[in-house]
């Protein structure tokens, strides 16, 4: 009898430790969990938040010049100062719609993301599925992560170019078609 109540003793300190190992365990990943979701809301913040609401404006703005110079200009006449800076014109312009849908592209991801990152904390804080594999969805998560950092900064150059070229190139345009409308295509 004394044997059995040192066994039940022994078992039930090693199952305490066990549990309190587990729980170290637990507690450390539903940590690296937050930080992720920290992570998450910063690039979110990023990506969303330097997304300029005058991109289309700016996207109209190129549409009405071209079209205009292509009106007003002659098929047959080749202006070589401007031909270049028109072909970069356009490629900005067609941009910004590729960059528009990138960015709905990113805000899902973003989404998918979230919700990706609470599923596994309530996985993580019931003790469902692989526990073991808990570690490896982590680094799983955080390298999904750097992936839509990645993304979000690719985002950024895109419209930083897209407004150095505006910039640059429509003031220029806009005075050529001023020039072509006074002369009436005669330059």
């Amino acid at each position: 009898m004394r044997r059995f109540k040192q066994q039940h003793i022994i078992g039930s300190l090693l199952a305490l430790i066990l549990c309190s190992c587990s729980d170290l365990r637990q507690k450390e990943q539903l940590k690296a969990i937050t930080n992720l979701s920290l992570t998450l809301d910063s690039i979110q913040r990023v990506a969303i938040g330097n997304f300029p609401d005058t991109l289309n404006q700016v996207r109209f703005e190129m549409m009405r010049v071209e079209t205009s110079l292509k009106n007003k200009l002659l098929l047959d006449t080749i202006y070589h100062d401007y031909a270049f800076d028109m072909d970069t014109y356009k490629k900005a312009r067609k941009s910004i719609g590729k960059a528009n849908e990138y960015f709905v592209e990113l805000k899902r991801s973003l989404e998918k993301q979230r919700n990706q990152l609470k599923a596994l904390k309530k996985d993580v804080e019931n003790g469902w599925g692989r526990r073991d594999q808990y570690g490896n969805y982590i680094r799983m998560e955080r390298k999904n992560l750097r992936t839509l950092a990645s993304r979000s900064a690719n985002l950024q150059k895109k419209i930083v170019t897209i407004y150095e070229t505006y910039r640059l190139l429509h003031p220029k345009l806009v005075k050529f078609l001023e020039r072509v409308e006074s002369k009436k295509g005669e330059i």
